[in-house]
């Protein structure tokens, strides 16, 4: 979203052209500048003893009606890994302990013309029952081969899943 006021001072900003050569949001008066950054998506791929794994139905677009990985948008005042913990709570109301850090995906979500970042941890499913959260109709634990794919909301979702798909498919394998 392009901020149509400074936030310095106040006045409407103007599109010009920063000394980066590119066209950013400056204020006339007092000559700041806005930059326009990513937002960041912290989630989990929340695994319980069984080796299952929890996905949410999405309740709000994008992708309402549609599976994902519990995940949301960090707050300013939280670390990634405190927005991953907060964010698989809020939305499925299991407690989890943090593994490795699985993987970082950029994505452009074409209505909005953003680009964004995902953050994805592993997770251990330490206390808790699947429960549909604030923004979910439904938490569900998955096998490897009962993932949804084709219902997937999100290609970073996806990608990341085949990932771990494959990834325990091997280690089974061994």
């Amino acid at each position: 979203m392009e901020p149509k006021f400074c936030p310095q001072c106040g006045h409407a900003v103007q599109a010009r052209e920063a000394p980066d050569g590119r066209i950013r949001p400056t204020c006339p008066e007092c000559g700041y500048i806005v930059y326009l950054n990513p937002p960041i998506a912290v989630g989990v791929i929340a695994e319980r003893a069984d080796g299952k794994i929890v996905l949410v139905l999405r309740g709000e677009n994008p992708g309402r009606g549609l599976w994902g990985l519990p995940a949301g948008f960090m707050e300013i005042d939280e670390t990634v890994q405190q927005a991953a913990l907060r964010e698989c709570l809020e939305e499925t109301g299991l407690v989890v302990e943090l593994g490795d850090l699985w993987g970082v995906w950029s994505y452009y979500h074409e209505a909005k013309r953003t680009a964004g970042v995902l953050v994805l941890y592993t997770a251990r499913v330490v206390k808790g029952e699947p429960r549909a959260g604030s923004d979910s109709l439904e938490a569900r634990f998955f096998a490897l081969d009962e993932i949804p794919f084709a219902e997937l909301a999100f290609n970073t979702h996806r990608e990341a899943l085949t990932r771990w798909k494959v990834t325990r498919a091997g280690e089974a394998g061994r």
